[in-house]
């Protein structure tokens, strides 16, 4: 199975254990601060860049 360039809020709140309200507020503050970081990503409402997440959540970088 290949693995989706985007996380979805039922991947957050399964990892994390939280509601979806809370699920779509992690992924709202993780695009915020993409953007604050290079302003001319694109985001998607609702998802985060599946590498952001990994990077920010769990703290592993891949060199893939």
């Amino acid at each position: 199975m290949t693995r989706k360039l985007y996380v979805d809020v039922d991947e957050v709140c399964d990892d994390w254990g939280v509601s979806r309200a809370q699920g779509y507020k992690m992924i709202r503050q993780m695009n915020e601060r993409m953007l604050k970081m290079n302003p001319n990503l694109i985001v998607i409402a609702g998802k985060v860049n599946r590498k952001f997440y990994e990077e920010n959540c769990y703290g592993t970088k891949n060199k893939t």
